[in-house]
């Protein structure tokens, strides 16, 4: 497996075009390494992860993003094509990382693309339009997107890079499930290693549509959205050893049918929200061995499903609370018409309030094994609708996390087959 380090040759340069090509190089050359020296490199688009390739700063490596610009599209742009036409296009020579959207293109309606060549005021992308975009929904192009982007990739690593979205200087704020300081999507097997994110206006790290990704030993903080976001469909994930704090919405935000995660050994502290929100049709996860405090929304909140959401989960061995001065509710709270969820041998501080509030028409929810303060749990500490609360420790556990997922649990992300899980083998450079 080949190494190349950007600053040399070919790969001079303190910008992301250097990291690109190094990047590009040892993925043509059948995967490898690109290492990142010390500098700060200006980011005018994303660093593309390629598929087989380790990127790996060293100290004092800096990627930090160039504050957009815009300008008004003119003409009604259709969706599937690869052209915008813009008002001024001289603000995005070709290689600028672009964003595309109108007032009424949202979440995955948006587009993120590259421009590759230009034709007076018709600027050319390299990704198709996801929606019809309209001048008079104030249609646009803002130069954001994430900082280094996986798309399609597979048995790729990022480690120890500072990450900085120039937030103070930025614009505009990217929604998550386009971009991130990271974003990951229809990927597998990517690794995060000991990455500070941070400045981002949008989420600190989101992935989308992803098998088997690992996120360990990160800093995520001052980002204006949430700190994690793995989102659409994502399975058999894990997050560990990282510090989440500080960031505008919530720490960790599961948001739409993820399943079979491990979320363990993390300090999620001091978020604008909760500290982790579980949402529609997220199940089979295991929330293990973290520390979360400080949070107004509360430590762990369930949030109301359309039909399901939050089954099978297992919050189990954390620290949790206070939630500080704006606190309010209690600190795990399972909305109405949940079920299955269990929150065992945790050690919740002695705040006024409630260790767990339930809405009505749970069912299975175990509150066992707790300590609040210095005393063991007792039934005042939780609130609502009690009579679905079983106080005693269970016979036994659902198996839920990236190990209780059958081969078959990504058929909805068109994966026939998972392959074994193994995490001491499934990353680039190990577990």
């Amino acid at each position: 497996m080949t190494t190349l380090t950007v600053g040399e040759g070919r790969y001079a340069g303190l910008t992301e075009a250097a990291l690109q090509r190094a990047a590009d190089d040892a993925a043509a050359a059948g995967g490898g390494t690109v290492v990142v020296p010390a500098g700060v490199y200006l980011m005018r688009n994303a660093l593309r992860l390629p598929s087989g390739v380790r990127v790996v700063g060293r100290p004092g490596a800096v990627l930090k993003k160039v504050p957009s610009v815009q300008s008004r599209i003119p003409d009604f742009l259709g969706y599937g094509h690869y052209e915008v036409t813009v008002e001024e296009p001289d603000k995005f020579p070709v290689g600028t990382g672009v964003h595309v959207l109108d007032d009424k293109a949202f979440g995955f309606y948006t587009t993120v693309a590259t421009v590759v060549g230009r034709d007076g005021d018709r600027l050319f992308l390299d990704r198709m339009l996801n929606h019809d975009y309209h001048v008079r929904q104030n249609a646009r192009v803002v130069s954001v997107f994430p900082l280094v982007e996986a798309s399609g990739a597979a048995g790729s690593a990022v480690e120890d890079l500072v990450l900085d979205g120039s937030a103070d200087e930025e614009t505009f704020t990217l929604n998550g499930c386009r971009g991130g300081g990271v974003f990951l999507i229809r990927s597998a097997r990517v690794a995060l290693r000991g990455l500070e994110v941070r400045n981002y206006r949008g989420d600190g790290v989101s992935f989308q549509q992803c098998t088997d990704v690992l996120i360990s030993r990160c800093h995520v903080h001052h980002n204006t959205g949430h700190g994690l976001h793995p989102g659409s469909g994502s399975v058999r994930y894990v997050l560990e050893d990282c510090r989440v704090r500080d960031n505008g919405a919530d720490g960790i935000y599961y948001c739409l049918r993820t399943t079979h995660s491990v979320c363990r050994r993390n300090e999620i502290a001091a978020n604008g929200r909760s500290g982790i929100s579980v949402g529609e049709r997220d199940t089979d996860h295991l929330i293990a061995e973290n520390r979360i405090e400080g949070h107004p929304a509360g430590a762990v909140v369930f949030r109301g499903p359309v039909r399901t959401g939050g089954e099978r989960t297992v919050v189990r061995g954390n620290r949790i609370g206070p939630g500080g001065a704006a606190s309010r509710g209690a600190q795990v709270a399972v909305a109405e018409g949940l079920r299955d969820v269990y929150v065992l041998d945790n050690v919740f501080s002695d705040e006024a309030g409630p260790a767990l509030s339930v809405g009505p028409r749970c069912r299975g929810v175990v509150f066992a094994g707790n300590r609040v303060g210095d005393r063991e749990q007792a039934a005042r500490d939780v609130t609502g609708a009690g009579e679905a609360v079983t106080l005693a420790c269970p016979a036994a556990v659902p198996a839920v996390g990236p190990g209780g997922c059958p081969p078959q649990g990504a058929r909805h992300l068109n994966v026939a087959t998972l392959p074994p899980w193994d995490e001491a083998t499934m990353w680039p450079g190990g577990g």
